[in-house]
């Protein structure tokens, strides 16, 4: 499973004539006059099943748009689900006597069946695997006092210090982009990066992170780009380094760079 800074989803959506839209997960809506897409992220897939009796058009919608959710994954309020998933299985009930196909259906019918708890009443998630996202509450401690008399007071003044307890970090790319610009400070890059982000894109979501104790920012603009930036110093570190492979992602870094420039 792909490293997440939420917990992990499963989408089902289904194509009825052409219109795909969202709906609960059920196990009793795969059938042969059915065409349903189920966005896995758990095992990192995309799942579409065309029953035997789907109509074409609505057959080859439905393959177009599996093709096409692969990548940029389905929204579902401010939670995009799926984007970017790794494998895409296209299931197709007439082919049910091929080995493979029999088990993928197999495969399928068990992720369905399992014991599922849901957001919003279609999110569905595990609610097992779902403690380990749990945020910890932030706990406060007061730390020693100095042993050294503060210059411009008698009194010592109370120190304490916020730790904040969060789920293990994902591990970072190996592909990383480090923006080294002594005469500004890391959150001003940053600053820019996020304006750059929206001067080229309609829709970001921004979420802070902490990896290895670094605090930093993940931004995600939807079928655009999801990139990591870490604040180090007066360090920015931005992974992927490329911000993706669109033209659009392209255009947010260029613009970040001009930025930089400028200062």
């Amino acid at each position: 499973m792909k490293p997440l800074s939420r917990k992990p989803f499963v989408l089902m959506l289904q194509d009825d004539a052409g219109e795909l839209s969202h709906i609960k997960l059920d196990p009793g809506l795969v059938s042969s006059d059915s065409a349903l897409i189920v966005l896995d992220e758990y095992n990192d897939t995309c799942w579409v099943w065309i029953g035997r009796s789907v109509s074409m058009p609505t057959r080859m919608h439905a393959l177009r748009m599996s093709k096409s959710l692969q990548k940029t994954g389905y929204s579902v309020g401010a939670t995009t689900i799926g984007m970017s998933l790794t494998h895409l299985i296209e299931i197709m009930e007439k082919d049910e006597g091929e080995p493979d196909v029999a088990m993928n259906i197999t495969n399928f019918k068990e992720l369905l069946n399992r014991k599922w708890s849901f957001d919003d009443g279609i999110l569905a998630y595990d609610p097992a695997q779902a403690i380990s996202y749990e945020a910890k509450p932030v706990e406060i401690i007061e730390s020693r006092p100095s042993t050294t008399p503060p210059p411009d007071t008698s009194t010592a003044k109370r120190q304490f210090e916020v730790v904040a307890k969060d789920v293990e970090p994902a591990p970072r790319s190996k592909t990383t982009l480090k923006v080294t610009t002594p005469s500004i400070t890391a959150e001003k890059k940053a600053a820019y990066l996020l304006y750059a982000t929206v001067k080229n894109t309609d829709i970001v979501y921004v979420e802070k992170i902490e990896r290895n104790g670094i605090p930093g920012y993940r931004i995600e603009a939807p079928g655009i780009m999801v990139i990591e930036a870490l604040l180090e110093g007066n360090n920015v570190s931005i992974t992927p380094s490329n911000f993706g492979d669109s033209e659009q992602s392209q255009d947010i870094k260029r613009s970040y760079e001009s930025w930089l420039k400028r200062v």
